[in-house]
C-alpha cells in the first residue's frame, strides 16, 4: 500500500511538473488581476476609472477611431482574447492622453502589459518591428505569452 501511495505522489509531482512546464520555460510571467480572467471582452474605461488601477495586473488597449491597418487590430486582439477569456481595458487615445501611461506610450493603436501601475512592454504603432503584433493573432499570442500567463 505504501508503495502504490509513493508511486501516486511522484506521478502527480512529476505531472504537475508537466503541466507547469508548458507555459514556464523560464520566462519571467504574472497573472493578471483575476477579474480580467473573465469572458474575452473589451472593458472600456475613462482616464480617472484607469488611473485607479494602479494596484492591478491587466492589458490595456488604447485606440483611435479609425484604424489604417490592413486587419483591424481590433479583431486581432479580440481573436487571442476570445481565446483565453481575457479581458482588456480599452480607453480611447484622446482619453488615453490624459493619463500616466501616455508618458510612455505617445501612439495608438497600442497595447500595453500593465503591471501594479508599471508598463512592462507595449506595442508600438510607430515601429515596423510590432506590425505584425498588429496584424497576426499568432504572433500577438507569441508576444504576449512572454509575459503575461493566458489562464489561471
Amino acid at each position: 500500500m505504501k508503495k502504490i501511495l509513493i508511486v501516486l505522489l511522484i506521478s502527480l509531482t512529476l505531472t504537475g511538473c508537466i503541466i507547469s512546464k508548458k507555459q514556464n520555460d523560464n520566462k519571467i510571467r504574472f497573472y493578471l488581476s483575476d477579474k480580467y480572467y473573465h469572458t474575452g471582452e473589451f472593458v472600456k474605461v475613462d482616464n480617472k476609472s484607469l488611473e485607479k488601477l494602479n494596484k492591478e495586473n491587466f492589458i490595456l488597449f488604447t485606440y483611435n477611431p479609425y484604424c489604417n491597418l490592413p486587419i483591424s487590430c481590433e479583431k486581432i486582439f479580440e481573436e487571442f482574447m476570445k481565446k483565453y477569456n481575457i479581458d482588456f481595458v480599452s480607453i480611447p487615445f484622446s482619453n488615453f492622453k490624459e493619463t500616466s501611461y501616455y508618458d510612455n506610450v505617445k501612439y495608438a493603436p497600442s497595447v500595453m502589459i500593465i503591471k501594479e501601475g508599471e508598463v512592462i512592454d507595449y506595442l508600438d504603432a510607430n515601429d515596423d518591428k510590432d506590425l505584425q503584433k498588429y496584424q497576426d493573432a499568432k504572433e500577438f499570442e507569441k508576444w504576449l505569452d512572454n509575459y503575461v500567463y493566458f489562464g489561471k
